[in-house]
């Protein structure tokens, strides 16, 4: 009873496969349902890249520390520093920090190493930026 079914199943699949043509995709298929998914998509709002410290908090930082510099270069030296002038200095020249790390040495492989590190420092977090900026952009 089984094998009948199994052979009437194999007829009919056989018969069902003869009859149906194959189909293909049309040649823009691909560029449709990409289109189509690109104006169903949306950037979901915890995906949308915002600075920690926004351009207002950054000018606002750059206008208060050009105002103390140019305080600090510009202002009358005569006065007083408010609190500081209650504070004796009078122990900085015996600090000696001149000459605080004039024994220690460094051997040429380590100051080549240092350099090197630091230039291949500089060069990533650009390449990291602009590699974490894409990632963003594509999600």
């Amino acid at each position: 009873m089984k094998d009948n079914i199994e052979n009437l199943l194999d007829e009919l699949s056989e018969k069902i496969m003869t009859k149906s043509k194959l189909e293909t995709p049309s040649l823009d298929f691909t560029a449709n349902v990409m289109s189509s998914v690109n104006v169903e998509y949306k950037q979901s709002e915890s995906t949308i890249y915002t600075p920690l410290i926004s351009k207002k908090t950054w000018l606002i930082i750059a206008v208060f520390f050009i105002v103390v510099c140019a305080c600090l270069l510009l202002g009358n030296t005569s006065e007083g520093f408010g609190w500081f002038t209650g504070v004796d200095f009078s122990f900085m020249p015996s600090l000696n920090i001149a000459n605080l790390f004039s024994g220690i040495s460094f051997s040429k492989t380590v100051l080549y190493a240092i350099v090197v590190l630091t230039l291949m420092l500089f060069i990533q977090i650009p390449l990291l930026k602009v590699y974490f900026d894409n990632r963003i952009s594509l999600e």
